[in-house]
């Protein structure tokens, strides 16, 4: 296992086809997520409140027959 420590805003592209993808992210960063997907799903199971001033990632995630998890 990794962590990851994000000081600035990012973005990760992820993209499931016929499997999954779980992205775990730390809880001092927020969280943008914009979403598409074909008898698949992107679910962000995060329950932080938005942080002031803190980094921001933007998940860009499309699902086909999958699934995208953040967690």
């Amino acid at each position: 296992a990794s962590t990851a420590i994000i000081t600035a805003d990012c973005t990760i592209n992820a993209t499931a086809v016929f499997g999954g993808v779980d992205i775990y992210l730390p809880a001092n960063v927020n969280v943008e997520v914009v979403s598409g997907g074909v008898f698949g799903g992107v679910e962000n199971h995060r329950r932080f409140p938005a942080i002031e001033g803190a980094p921001t990632v933007y998940v860009n995630a499309a699902a086909v027959f999958g699934g995208v998890d953040i967690k």
